[in-house]
């Protein structure tokens, strides 16, 4: 299966959309989460892809479950940010990292934004890719585990170095065992 994340392909066929009311709570997911994404479907929405091959729509923006991960983990944003400025010279676009899982997500651009603050980054928990191959200069397929291919709007060198980048955050904050150097 290909996904494209544009709004002429959402919702997809099979796919739930949650409302507030019916929607997955972080607690039950938060271990299986393998991508989460922002789309157009019916409003900026996230499709969530889990371990098993589920795919759903949360009816949240990809920063809010971004947000909402981290603090299940009782992990700052701002601790990550830090500590991915110290260990990959990296303030922007810094990947997710969740050392006492063992998890990190890579932040991809998935689509051209339409305005101003609106998401374009998705996030690929990066022992989940199985492989990244180009489409052409600019864009990028990234298969994930199951046989899910996400279009990714970058060059594949770019992919590549972010997906590394998530790794060496893990591996860096897995041997210092604090979120950020203190000093």
């Amino acid at each position: 299966m290909f996904i494209l994340p544009e709004p002429n392909h959402h919702p997809m066929d099979n796919v739930p959309v949650h409302t507030e009311a019916d929607a997955p709570r972080m607690g039950e997911i938060a271990r299986h989460i393998t991508a989460f994404v922002p789309v157009y479907c019916q409003g900026n929405r996230t499709l969530v892809l889990l371990a098993n091959g589920s795919m759903f729509y949360l009816p949240h923006r990809a920063q809010w479950v971004r947000e909402t991960l981290l603090r299940h983990f009782a992990i700052s944003q701002r601790d990550l940010r830090r500590a991915c400025e110290e260990d990959l010279n990296r303030s922007l676009f810094a990947p997710v990292v969740i050392p006492t899982a063992g998890l990190a997500y890579a932040q991809l651009r998935v689509r051209t934004p339409i305005g101003r603050n609106d998401g374009a980054q998705g996030f690929f928990r990066i022992d989940a890719i199985r492989g990244v191959r180009a489409i052409s200069t600019e864009e990028t397929a990234v298969r994930m585990e199951g046989g899910i291919d996400f279009m990714v709007r970058m060059p594949r060198p770019r992919v590549v170095e972010r997906v590394l980048g998530a790794r060496s955050a893990l591996i860096l904050q897995l041997a210092r065992g604090v979120a950020y150097p203190r000093f």
